[in-house]
């Protein structure tokens, strides 16, 4: 008797997990008969849009075609849109080399909030844009796209037709793993430029800079690589800073001060030329963009700002 009440034991707690599973599979895949249904279906011709960026620039989804596009509906405030952030960054940085566009759309009505997100948080680093309207209420996108749950995602096809709208990033992965036509190229044809290449890139950064009392007195120097989107019309978006280096104060006011207070106008310049940077870069004269297959690209680029009062 102890023998079979022991099997029996064995027996519910073994098929506890298989049970468990099976509901989590029953769950998951539900997700789209819940949340989905009134997604554009596939063949839909995708409704063309203006948002802007972070930086106040304005991007069409017209400007993208002739490329597989992702659009992802998120909001900073969203749990599971932050849960699927790993997950999206790992379809951008599997296929965004092979002629997939993707453009992050959030519901954000916290514009530093949402920034902070996508950038300081996670560095989402394609290209990112929201109405800056309460979602459902004062938002048009969501309407356009039929979009009730988040996060929602959309494959277009590069006629801007709808290849897949759905709620589960695991789908849209399935997706872009199944089309056969994605061009295999492993970098731009033609990488982005400024006209008179980087010698006139960074005299126009030189030429614009500006140096508070803080950093003149002390002669801060510093160097600092800024990463950005150069979009398909030539425009800057999406630029940040990811390296600081060579960091030193040579001014005689600098030299006299203890080292913690040095320390303290080392940090506080460096976030002044830090902000300053983005937007050195950002307001830059139009780049000319990479070209792949005879068409223009969003690529992705880099340059030194160097800063020496």
């Amino acid at each position: 008797m102890k023998k079979l009440l022991l099997a029996a034991v064995c027996a519910v707690f073994m098929a506890a997990p298989l049970q468990a599973q099976t509901a989590d599979t029953v769950q998951a895949k539900d997700l789209d008969a819940q949340y989905a249904t009134d997604l554009l279906k596939p063949g839909t011709k995708a409704l063309d849009f203006k948002l802007k960026t972070y930086d106040g620039k304005e991007i069409r989804l017209s400007q993208y075609r002739g490329s597989y596009v992702v659009l992802d509906f998120w909001a900073s405030w969203c749990p599971d849109c932050r849960k699927d952030i790993p997950a999206m960054k790992a379809l951008y940085e599997q296929f965004r080399d092979h002629g997939v566009q993707f453009i992050g759309i959030s519901f954000d009505t916290d514009r530093e909030a949402w920034a902070k997100t996508y950038w300081e948080r996670y560095q989402m680093h394609w290209t990112q844009v929201s109405e800056l309207k309460k979602w459902k209420k004062g938002t048009v996108i969501d309407q356009l796209y039929r979009v009730k749950w988040i996060p929602t995602m959309y494959l277009l096809d590069p006629s801007g037709n709808v290849v897949l709208g759905t709620v589960e990033i695991n789908k849209l992965k399935e997706k872009l793993e199944s089309i056969s036509l994605l061009p295999k190229v492993s970098k731009t044809d033609v990488l982005p430029s400024f006209d008179g290449g980087l010698e006139a890139a960074g005299a126009y950064i030189s030429s614009h800079q500006r140096y508070g009392i803080r950093e003149l007195r002390s002669k801060v120097h510093a160097e600092l690589t800024v990463v950005f989107n150069v979009e398909m019309d030539g425009s800057i978006t999406g630029a940040r800073v990811v390296e600081v280096r060579n960091v030193q104060g040579s001014g005689k006011r600098f030299a006299k001060m203890d080292a913690a207070k040095q320390q303290r106008v080392l940090d506080a310049s460096v976030e002044a030329y830090k902000a300053q940077a983005v937007r050195l870069v950002n307001n830059m004269p139009k780049w000319n963009p990479g070209m792949q297959n005879g068409k223009p690209v969003q690529t992705r680029s880099s340059i030194t700002v160097v800063f020496q009062p």
